[in-house]
Formats: structure tokens, C-alpha cells, sequence
């Protein structure tokens, strides 16, 4: 399964935002996560938005999801940033569900 984390913050939270970011980096993350891309772009009102896609072994998904829940508390005290996970599916895993 994946998780897709989406995050949004101002953009003159940008430097505080990289700042923590890298020093999350420096921690590996389990080997049953596989980080897949880290995505960026002007959000708009939003500010800046961020896209990060996990791909969690499906016997550890619970655990994959408070480890990376883990990874974002130290952004909890940037004014303006938020963010929220989405469980999705690959459509190799997904098209059997439509029982086709």
C-alpha cells in the first residue's frame, strides 16, 4: 500500500520548513518503507506544497503509518504548515477489487 503525505506551508516558513527537513533525512527510515519521490511546487493560497509517496510493506502498514506520522511532529510548531496523509493503491491492486 502507499501513503501520499501532503503538505502545505508559507512561503516564508521555507528556510524553517528545509531546515527540519534535512535534519528528519538524516534518520533512515525502516526498510519496510520505501520512500518513492518527493515532489514541490508553488501551492497557490496554500503556499508551498509538498507530495511525498510511501510505499509500506502491506504486514508493517500500521507501523509504517505512526513512523512517518513520527517523522512530522517536529513541524507541529512552523506557523501555517499542514498536512494529511491518503492511503492509496496501485491499480495492479486496485482493479481486482472490481471484481473484474
Amino acid at each position: 500500500m502507499f501513503v501520499v503525505a501532503t503538505a502545505t506551508y508559507p512561503p516564508d516558513k521555507a528556510a524553517e520548513v528545509t531546515k527540519k527537513f534535512l535534519k528528519g533525512a538524516e534518520k533512515q527510515l525502516p526498510s519496510f518503507i520505501k520512500p518513492g519521490h518527493i515532489l514541490t511546487a508553488p501551492g497557490g493560497e496554500l503556499g508551498i506544497k509538498v507530495l511525498a509517496i510511501y510505499d509500506i510493506d502491506d504486514a508493517k502498514f500500521k507501523e509504517g503509518v505512526k513512523e512517518l506520522a513520527k517523522r512530522y511532529v517536529p513541524f507541529y510548531d512552523v506557523e501555517g504548515f499542514r498536512y494529511s496523509f491518503e492511503v492509496m493503491m496501485s491499480t495492479t491492486e486496485a482493479i481486482p477489487l472490481l471484481g473484474t
